[in-house]
């Protein structure tokens, strides 16, 4: 009966190293998920800045047309 005791405790020691190797793996995805969000956002700001720039000359137009005179500069 004592082998039944060595089995169940090399099991669980075992368990718990595959349970440690798998959150050391989460950890490190979590990171490269974390610098992919990171760069994601820094490139969704520069494409609103270019939103941005490309479309106040339009709206500058619109409101010209709409008002029928040039808005000053």
């Amino acid at each position: 009966m004592p082998w039944v005791i060595v089995c169940v405790v090399g099991l669980t020691t075992a368990g718990l190293l595959v349970l440690g190797w798998l959150a050391i793996r989460v950890y490190a995805q979590l990171g490269r998920l974390a610098r992919e969000l990171d760069l994601a956002g820094r490139r969704l700001g520069q494409a609103a800045g270019a939103v941005e720039r490309a479309a106040e000359p339009v709206a500058r137009r619109a409101g010209e047309l709409v008002l029928g005179e040039p808005e000053p500069t």
